[in-house]
């Protein structure tokens, strides 16, 4: 019997209804009653290989799966796994393994959000219940697990419900009733809708400052060890060259540790204290 295929998505983390990182973490927390705390967290692959069995359910095998690994080998796996249920399903997204592994929030991010608008698109709302789906094992990360109050089906993933005809309401008019407070209740309603739309999109951009922020503190990290790195070895090669003065290569050497182009000048020497 042929597996269900799957429907395929493509995105761009251009695309302007990418959700937060704190909303995707409290999505995935709610399907799979997880913890997750970091977008970093997923690089196991063991939340998207759970995530794919609700799509298409009894088609995971749990046992190859390893749900609490800290082991990068043992992440290589579960997405190999992952990458298999793609391949039966239909869908024609390769997976990064490579980078996802590696535990940085810039790949991993860019992955889940691609995932969250795949899941979206092939979730036909039945129920799931991940904790006994994988044994009662849990899904431990630095967060919390959402309360059994606040789990419910994941947002966005609902199907629509269908139409049904209205029933009869019988309005009473009651004209001591100030007219000010029913004229007022739309303009509310409308106001509210505004500032959550305003709300939404400030935390986003919040959330792009954030990460613009962290991959430039990256970046820096970067510079400041590849300068050591280089420094240290010219430190080593005018000691060494000090000990050799008189070679002529040596002198040459030195011209060109030396050298200074236009615009700059080396430091001048601090002159010796007088006690």
């Amino acid at each position: 019997m042929m597996a269900a295929q799957a429907v395929n998505v493509h995105s761009t983390s251009q695309m302007t209804d990418n959700l937060s990182r704190h909303e995707i973490l409290q999505w995935i927390n709610q399907c799979l009653d997880s913890s997750y705390g970091k977008i970093e967290e997923l690089c196991t692959g063991a939340a998207y290989c759970q995530l794919t069995d609700m799509l298409f359910p009894g088609t995971l095998v749990f046992k190859k799966v390893k749900f609490n690994t800290k082991l990068e080998h043992e992440s290589i796996n579960n997405f190999k796994v992952l990458q298999a249920l793609f391949k039966k399903h239909g869908v024609d997204k390769e997976v990064p393994i490579e980078k996802l592994v590696k535990g940085k929030f810039q790949d991993n991010f860019e992955f889940v959000q691609w995932y969250k608008r795949f899941f979206d698109a092939n979730y036909d709302g039945h129920p799931y219940d991940a904790l006994a789906a994988r044994g009662g094992e849990k899904l431990q990360g630095s967060g919390k697990a959402p309360s059994k109050l606040a789990t419910g089906p994941p947002r966005a993933s609902i199907p629509a419900a269908r139409n049904v005809p209205a029933k009869q309401v019988v309005t009473t008019i009651r004209p001591s009733q100030p007219s000010h407070v029913a004229s007022a209740s739309p303009g509310n309603h409308h106001a509210a809708g505004g500032d959550s739309a305003e709300i939404h999109a400030l935390r986003q951009q919040f959330d792009q400052l954030n990460m613009e922020a962290e991959q430039n503190k990256a970046t820096i990290e970067g510079l400041l060890r590849e300068r050591d790195f280089y420094f240290n070895k010219l430190r080593s090669i005018e000691i060494l060259c000090q000990d050799n003065r008189n070679v002529d290569l040596t002198k040459s050497i030195f011209e060109v540790l030396y050298a200074t182009e236009d615009g700059f000048a080396a430091p001048e020497a601090d002159e010796p204290e007088e006690f």
